[in-house]
């Protein structure tokens, strides 16, 4: 699994200088940042989406204390589980899950109480240790998946850490904070 199909939006619907892929105007081509009222067609992922080859996949280092290590790759939203799962396992060589936990919600930033983000946190990874979960969220650091990154986060800098916690996160390409740093420019695209 050397090359990874990646997504290019070819007719996004734009507001102000950003596409909602999360590319400015200026990325697109004029047919690309058309309005849908001006087009006459509501935006069709078949239509509107071309498949190519990327390189964007490999380790990423996380900031912070205890500067933590992933990995990622970027991924078609036709790549099949099977492929993805055999990623995971074979390549990736995580322990196959007892249970998968996806964590869900808005990504508006919300309070959450000491005592309820505690419990959150420590329920969240006491299930993930005994059961040899999967965490899988949304890949953000917004709303309750920053409860979950905490939790992670937090978990992984105790001394008291005996299991790995296996995190997933799935955002899409566009939303990506300096996405660009992720592809190899040195790698050939086949």
């Amino acid at each position: 699994l050397k090359s990874f199909q990646v997504l290019l939006f070819l007719f996004c619907f734009c507001r102000g200088d950003v596409c909602k892929c999360g590319y400015a105007k200026t990325d697109h081509t004029d047919e690309a940042i058309k309005p849908e009222d001006f087009t006459g067609e509501s935006w069709n992922i078949h239509r509107h989406v071309r498949e190519a080859p990327t390189d964007a996949f490999g380790d990423i280092s996380f900031g912070g204390l205890g500067q933590k290590t992933g990995k990622y790759a970027r991924v078609s939203t036709d790549t099949s589980p099977e492929i993805l799962y055999q990623l995971l396992t074979e390549q990736w060589k995580l322990s196959p899950p007892n249970l998968l936990i996806s964590v869900t919600g808005g990504a508006k930033n919300f309070y959450l109480k000491a005592h309820l983000k505690n419990m959150f946190h420590r329920g969240l990874i006491k299930v993930a240790q005994t059961t040899g979960a999967w965490i899988i969220t949304g890949g953000t650091h917004t709303g309750v998946m920053k409860h979950v990154g905490q939790a992670v986060r937090d978990y992984a800098m105790s001394s008291s850490m005996q299991s790995k916690i296996v995190t997933i996160g799935v955002a899409t390409w566009g939303i990506i904070h300096n996405r660009k740093a992720l592809v190899d420019a040195s790698l050939p695209i086949i």
